[in-house]
């Protein structure tokens, strides 16, 4: 399943991509899907001070697209 999470219209919003580490920069009021592998531990999410914390449990790798539609690489290569 996917899920959209959306940047404030006024400012934006950083995304940091747990345990693979990487980080984006969603422009304000725009956007991103995530698809978070299925696990039995389940994943998680937090969201503190404009900043977005997805974090993959389990074996699998989450898959990120922008607004645009292109997919993101998580890690940030």
């Amino acid at each position: 399943m996917r899920t959209r999470f959306y940047a404030d219209p006024r400012e934006p919003l950083t995304v940091h991509f747990e345990i693979i580490g990487g980080e984006r920069v969603i422009g304000p009021g725009d956007w991103i899907d995530v698809e978070f592998a299925e696990s039995e531990t389940p994943s998680s999410v937090q969201l503190t001070g404009g900043v977005l914390i997805l974090t993959q449990e389990g074996h699998g790798s989450m898959r990120v697209w922008d607004s645009a539609g292109r997919e993101i690489d998580p890690g940030g290569e």
